[in-house]
């Protein structure tokens, strides 16, 4: 009677530690829920996302109040499709598994080295925070965390073979618009030597050609390329009076046993805007009805 008595006993201890178990599985699930949930389903209420990296590198994208573009740091016109890259990724990623215990604590504090905060806003107040690290030894997934976690997960987009860390940079020049003028344009003239060539007929396109990127690196190819005299100035008078003019310079070539009978590439040249030197391709103005007199100094390579 007494082992019958001590088997109940030991079977209801067995069912009420069960029964616990799944009850503080659950609470510590729900938990883990809350801090697994990466993606941001309503990304059009977004208006404003601040990236912030270690190394103090910072970008600040805000949306205006039409909802029709974004800005970069304030000043400058953001990039439409790093941007709605950045949105789309934010509102498709999601948790691709947990870390292992045993590479969960090298996770941590290579995160802790090296991370991009990332804020989201929706009417100037913060909704989400999330820490992105490194990706994956596979290159197929990305570590990252939600602000007030415990611990990071890895994180994909199903059905993209990749990692995500690189949408979330914070290099200025990669959220930068490749558009080389933003503003509607008046006048168009060309500069060559003192002797100015005006082309008003053609404004409108010349508001819609882009530069292939921004030269960022080397300090001294950029102080080389400042120093050369431009074979043309294409100055600009935009709708508010504002004045910009576009140093266009010859760019050398690389190749010299290719192009060995060049003297320069006759694909792309450098532009300096306010500073800012970037890399044009010719065929950017291959719809503008240049003069023979502008595209003799301009493209001399071409029969005109």
């Amino acid at each position: 009677m007494k082992k019958i008595l001590l088997y109940i006993l030991i079977v209801i201890s067995l069912i009420l530690l069960i029964f616990l178990g799944i009850r503080n599985n659950k609470h510590t699930s729900t938990l883990r829920d809350d801090k697994r949930d990466f993606a941001i389903s309503d990304t059009l209420s977004i208006d404003k996302i601040i990236l912030k990296n270690r190394s103090l590198e910072t970008i600040i994208l805000q949306r205006n109040k039409q909802k029709t573009k974004w800005t970069l740091n304030d000043t400058l016109i953001a990039n439409p499709y790093s941007i709605n890259l950045l949105l789309k990724t934010s509102k498709e990623m999601k948790v691709k598994n947990p870390i292992a215990r045993s590479g969960l604590e090298n996770v941590i504090k290579r995160m802790a080295i090296q991370n991009t905060k990332v804020d989201f806003f929706k009417n100037n107040k913060k909704i989400k925070t999330i820490y992105i690290g490194g990706e994956t030894a596979d290159q197929l997934g990305t570590f990252m965390m939600i602000e007030g976690a415990k611990e990071p997960y890895v994180v994909h987009i199903p059905g993209f073979n990749g990692y995500l860390s690189s949408r979330f940079s914070c290099k200025e020049h990669l959220w930068r618009s490749k558009k080389i003028f933003n503003q509607k344009i008046q006048t168009v003239t060309y500069v060559k030597n003192d002797m100015k060539m005006e082309h008003n007929n053609i404004s409108k396109k010349i508001e819609n050609i882009y530069c292939e990127k921004f030269i960022t690196d080397n300090q001294n190819l950029q102080n080389e390329i400042k120093s050369r005299v431009p074979f043309i100035t294409i100055e600009i008078s935009t709708e508010t009076n504002e004045q910009k003019h576009l140093h266009c310079i010859r760019k050398k070539t690389v190749n010299k046993i290719k192009y060995e009978h060049q003297e320069y590439d006759q694909e792309r040249f450098y532009g300096l805007l306010n500073n800012t030197i970037m890399l044009i391709q010719y065929k950017q103005f291959k719809d503008i009805d240049l003069s023979d007199e502008v595209k003799k100094i301009f493209m001399p390579w071409h029969e005109n």
